[in-house]
């Protein structure tokens, strides 16, 4: 299985706008997008979440009127997953309801080429971390009970990738840690010894690598900007960077058959053209006010 990752692209309804009063970010994924033209031979195109800043439809029509002729001329499938900027309800008015109801944009994937992408919608609405809800869990629970078409759990076969935009780890910067995903116990005890190969994640705008049990975690890189995981004296800080990731998955179980590499380039979408100057950098006393409203 090879999947294109994207996520991270902040999108607006309104053209105009821009993140952090400075990045277009149409223009950014755009860009990113040009980057890739002439790769082939993916399975799917994943977007892991965040796809939205204000979460309007405009945005999601927007976003598929910019991926899905992208992901056509690969011949793979679009799947996206919400992030904490999204709103579900109005990418439903786009691309319909979730597979098990309610306000969820859970959805299982089943891809042409073998396999499957398993979509869970960690979102919760007016807040900046992750939950999956006990229904969601159960539902869950049920799509794991049975493995994907044409491998049984454990033979390393083409199986389930699970896509989610919260990482199901620990957070390497203050902020992020206290936007993470909670109950990650019980996530765990559902994916143990089911046909999960890997897990791709968003969020944290920056790689990162992990596990959550014996399954591998792969953090993609945003595309709107570019977390600093090192960023020094307390201060949280993005630069105006972009950037994708290619995952692979072989029909086997060593330690290598789970492989990711990514790359970033300077973000085409940056009005002030200056790679040089963060996107945003918060100190400390900024960082416990984000905290403070993000709504855990």
């Amino acid at each position: 299985m090879r999947i294109l990752q994207l996520t991270d692209t902040h999108l607006y309804g309104d053209p105009a706008a821009r993140h952090y009063d400075r990045i277009d970010t149409g223009a950014a994924l755009r860009a990113v997008l040009a980057r890739l033209e002439g790769l082939e031979g993916f399975d799917a195109v994943v977007h892991t979440g965040d796809a939205s800043d204000d979460g309007t439809a405009a945005s999601y029509r927007l976003l598929h009127e910019i991926l899905d002729p992208f992901a056509a001329s690969l011949g793979a499938p679009l799947i996206v997953t919400m992030g904490n900027h999204d709103v579900p309800s109005s990418y439903a008015e786009v691309a319909g309801p979730g597979d098990h109801g309610g306000p969820f944009q859970d959805r299982v994937h089943d891809l042409p080429t073998g396999g499957r992408v398993v979509v869970l919608d960690s979102s919760v609405p007016r807040a900046g971390y992750g939950h999956l809800e006990p229904e969601q869990l159960a539902w869950l629970r049920e799509v794991m009970s049975i493995p994907a078409a044409g491998a049984e759990a454990g033979d390393g076969g083409a199986g389930t990738v699970l896509a989610i935009h919260h990482p199901p780890l620990v957070a390497a910067t203050p902020l992020l840690r206290g936007l993470d995903l909670d109950g990650l116990d019980e996530l765990a005890e559902i994916l143990r010894g089911s046909d999960v190969r890997a897990v791709l994640s968003g969020h944290y705008h920056h790689v990162m690598r992990g596990s959550i049990g014996s399954v591998p975690v792969l953090v993609g890189p945003g595309i709107t900007n570019i977390v600093d995981p090192l960023a020094v004296g307390g201060t949280e800080r993005a630069d105006a960077r972009s950037g994708a990731q290619i995952v692979e998955i072989d029909e086997g179980s060593g330690a290598d058959s789970v492989r990711a590499w990514s790359t970033e380039w300077t973000s085409a979408g940056d009005d002030a053209a200056d790679p040089h100057l963060p996107v945003y950098e918060f100190g400390p006393e900024r960082v416990a006010g984000i905290l403070a409203a993000a709504g855990r």
